[in-house]
């Protein structure tokens, strides 16, 4: 119809997914990007991040799952590896471990926050999240509820700045899990693949602690997956990819990349999870 709106995300100047806009929410330009959301009637809530899709009501818990899921239990079962004991467990998860300080670089829309206090806020002493636009977290609280509920939980401490200058400034040995939900590596966010970053990532962690990050459609992204692992393994004794689906992202199978000195739990995470 002439009169219908669609947006379009073209990847890699060959390809891409377009959708159609029922009606905008929200059109305005941040101090670092170009935010968009609209409302599609088979995915909800869309929200767009200077042209590239990121996240809608229909898959935004395959995302956060995948990335909260696998970085959290691998750091328990470190903990417990580590010589940690415990009389109870649940389904392998040590009960008692409670102390944990987690560090979110990234996630505006809240939901990795959302996730962690929601299945495992008992393990949790505080986790620290870096957004460095401000804007996105607000347009999540607004159009986004259900994401970002967490966003005012006391054991958060929220903060808008530079999570590389961040990083740089952490003390030694803090974080027992550090979880990278960035946007692509271009940009503002382009130093968050580098060797560098890596290994400020490690001084900041404890002995146990695991690194995760979102790392790209493995079919469209070869290029930056292949970089990321390559420069995490000159940093981390270990270093294992996997994947989950993400209905919005080019290629709907989504790579996630985690790094540790032990990794103890290397499966891939079961489709049915995220139907």
């Amino acid at each position: 119809m002439p009169n219908e709106i669609w947006f379009s995300e073209i990847f890699k100047d060959n390809q891409g997914l377009t959708l159609k806009v029922s009606e905008i929410l929200l059109k305005k330009q941040s101090d670092y990007q170009e935010i968009l959301i609209f409302k599609n009637p088979q995915l909800g809530t869309v929200m767009v991040l200077d042209g590239a899709l990121m996240l809608s009501d229909l898959d935004e818990h395959m995302y956060h799952h995948a990335l909260t899921s696998y970085g959290m239990q691998n750091v328990l079962s470190n903990v417990l590896d580590n010589g940690t004991t415990c009389e109870n467990s649940e389904k392998g998860v040590p009960l008692h471990v409670n102390n944990l300080n987690i560090l979110v670089v990234g996630g505006g829309d809240g939901g990795i926050v959302r996730d962690l206090f929601k299945k495992y806020e008992k393990h949790i002493n505080k986790v620290t999240m870096i957004e460095i636009d401000e804007e996105v977290i607000n347009a999540s609280r607004k159009f986004f509820p259900k994401v970002a509920s967490a966003l005012n939980h006391p054991r958060l401490d929220l903060r808008c700045e530079d999570a590389l200058k961040f990083i740089e400034t952490s003390p030694e040995g803090y974080f027992d899990l550090i979880l990278c939900d960035s946007t692509d590596p271009v940009g503002f966010a382009a130093g968050l693949i580098e060797e560098d970053f890596y290994k400020k990532v490690k001084r900041t962690m404890k002995a146990h602690g695991i690194f995760c990050a979102q790392s790209g459609s493995p079919f469209f992204q070869k290029d930056e997956l292949e970089k990321a692992q390559k420069n995490l393994a000159k940093v981390f004794s270990e270093v294992h990819t996997f994947y989950a689906p993400m209905l919005v992202y080019p290629g709907v199978i989504w790579s996630y990349t985690a790094a540790g000195e032990a990794i103890i739990n290397k499966k891939n995470l079961d489709l049915a999870e995220f139907i």
